[in-house]
């Protein structure tokens, strides 16, 4: 439901902080490629939105991800972006004849946040 480019930013053990590749250790910032200038990832709105709970949102630290994919989704911006989404979805649910945040039109979704100025390509 947004886009994000932050790197992982992963706290390890010193068990974990390095991987071995053909002798060489690789510490958690060369094991992943950063992103270039104008790339970035989507994060989708099912990320929000917890499986088998009507009508909860998530945003945040709380979201559904793996571990790596948290490393990036973790921090400040990308949380500001997702509450933005969640307070809208949730705008939008409360706004339908039988709210279910799970039947959002997520395209409409899209297009308003556009609107309020977020980078949705």
């Amino acid at each position: 439901m947004y886009r994000n480019n932050y790197f992982i930013d992963i706290h390890t053990t010193p068990e974990e902080a390095g991987q071995v590749r053909s002798g060489e250790t690789l510490f958690v910032e060369e094991r992943f490629e950063r992103y270039k200038d104008g790339e970035s990832h989507g994060v989708p709105y099912r990320c929000l939105t917890p499986k088998g709970l009507k009508n909860v949102l998530v945003a945040g630290r709380s979201i559904s991800t793996d571990r790596i994919t948290q490393g990036s989704t973790r921090v400040m911006p990308s949380c500001l972006c997702m509450g933005e989404a969640a307070g809208m979805a949730a705008k939008f649910a409360v706004d339908m004849a039988e709210a279910d945040v799970h039947r959002v039109d997520t395209d409409r979704l899209r297009d308003r946040l556009r609107e309020e100025g977020a980078y949705l390509p």
